[in-house]
């Protein structure tokens, strides 16, 4: 097949051989000219219509050779060389072809010019289309070889996360049960003991640590003017989730119960906090062990924001130099797998923290969004650290990308090969706008005609 270059020799050479309408055929649609390995003896040229040409590789998918529309020839290779055709073509739709054959007469343009010599830049040009079809394809065949050889390498970390899941589950079992044995009996103890702190240890074990610090900060200053506190104690205050109508009832015995209110708030968010990862863990090990199979339970009504504020409590060491701000619009419930949602912000959360840490951000801030647009829940995950270099930007959801550019790591890899697959599985998109100072994922859910 060989485009046609619009210049007065190869126009010359379709007056000549192509214009007697005794050589003209039509090709229905669906129809083939030839099959591949057919001995040809005709030079075609469309003159309407549309032909493809293509392969059968061993496996029995086809590989696209070229199409051929009005004004390009077809069967060059073969007819010059006398060789078997390469290819199999035929009609995409109704089309009409001109032709010359071994028999017709050669018109001699002055000289004794062959017929080959004659249409040496149409041989040429088809010769130089056929290279680079062929590096084409052999960059097509590369790329698809490196897809296999990558889901065969996620084939084998699942296969070898499943040799440890069942002994890591089992230990993460044991750590939930007697977590939430230990909060029942702490809790008999406190009410036997000391029923009027009860409450602020329900609280933390029911509520646990759910303020940004935005909220904390502005609890603290909200305390310290109404309840005429010192800086220390209205921050103690500020970090519990105690309600300020049950705080107010105390009237003048909160300066001094503070300490108390603090301590047992916290034993419970702490207990809390160890059941949350609990449950999680099982996520991760599953996810990890799944991370080459397509199948996951997803038949929970979740509310998204929940599982980002489940994200937080767990990276809450990752967190306590880093100034939070959560801005949560009211969200419809989706069919989901809570542990995967909170595997998603986990893993971007941790990015962010892991960039600014390395980079030694200052005054590191982590600002994380949701909403609701064009029946999809969007949440964007923003920090300020340096930023995700140009050169690994396209490539962060890839596994096994080098991330330490100059020195620094930038938090990326596996995690967000997880978050990817995770995310396809619920038709979601993530997108990613960076520049340093600047770095904003975006996460866009559909919640579907059965959420919402």
């Amino acid at each position: 097949m060989s485009k046609f270059i619009k210049n007065f020799h190869t126009q010359f050479l379709i007056d000549i051989y192509f214009s007697d309408p005794k050589r003209v055929i039509t090709l229905p649609k669906d129809e083939f000219l030839f099959k591949q390995d057919q001995f040809n003896d005709r030079l075609f040229l469309v003159k309407k219509g549309k032909l493809r040409g293509f392969g059968i590789n061993p496996d029995g998918s086809e590989v696209e050779f070229f199409i051929a529309t009005p004004y390009m020839f077809v069967g060059v290779n073969s007819f010059f060389s006398t060789s078997k055709t390469m290819t199999n073509t035929m009609a995409l739709e109704d089309s009409v072809l001109a032709y010359i054959g071994y028999k017709d007469a050669v018109y001699l343009a002055g000289g004794n010019a062959s017929l080959s010599e004659q249409f040496l830049p149409v041989i040429v040009n088809e010769l130089t289309f056929r290279q680079t079809r062929m590096m084409e394809i052999g960059a097509e065949k590369e790329k698809t070889l490196k897809k296999l050889i990558q889901s065969e390498k996620l084939a084998s970390l699942g296969q070898m996360a499943a040799g440890i899941a069942h002994e890591l589950n089992n230990a993460i079992a044991v750590l939930e049960k007697n977590t939430q044995w230990l909060g029942e009996q702490i809790s008999g103890i406190i009410g036997a003991h000391s029923p009027d702190m009860l409450q602020y240890f329900q609280t933390g074990l029911n509520e646990g640590r759910s303020l940004s610090n935005s909220e904390i900060r502005a609890r603290q200053k909200r305390y310290k003017a109404l309840f005429k506190l010192t800086d220390v104690d209205a921050e103690a205050l500020a970090q519990t989730s105690v309600s300020e109508s049950d705080l107010s009832k105390l009237e003048d015995r909160l300066k001094q119960l503070i300490p108390d209110i603090s301590a047992y708030w916290e034993t419970g968010a702490t207990i809390k906090d160890m059941l949350v990862a609990a449950h999680h863990a099982t996520y991760v090990v599953k996810s990890v062990k799944e991370l080459g199979v397509q199948r996951t339970q997803r038949d929970q009504q979740i509310d998204v924001n929940e599982t980002i504020k489940e994200a937080l409590t767990l990276l809450q060491s990752d967190l306590r130099k880093i100034s939070v701000d959560l801005h949560f619009s009211s969200l419809p419930p989706i069919i989901a797998n809570a542990g995967e949602m909170i595997q998603v912000w986990s893993n971007l959360i941790k990015n962010a923290c892991e960039s600014m840490f390395n980079a030694k951000t200052v005054d590191p801030q982590l600002e994380i969004t949701s909403g609701l647009e064009n029946r999809k829940i969007v949440v964007t995950v923003k920090d300020n650290g340096p930023g995700i270099p140009a050169e690994i930007k396209d490539k962060i959801f890839q596994p096994n990308v080098t991330t330490k550019i100059e020195g620094l790591s930038f938090g990326l890899g596996l995690g967000l090969t997880i978050v990817q697959r995770i995310l396809d599985g619920y038709g979601a998109r993530i997108t990613v706008d960076s520049r340093p100072g600047n770095t904003l994922f975006t996460i866009s859910i559909p919640i579907g005609d059965n959420n919402g």
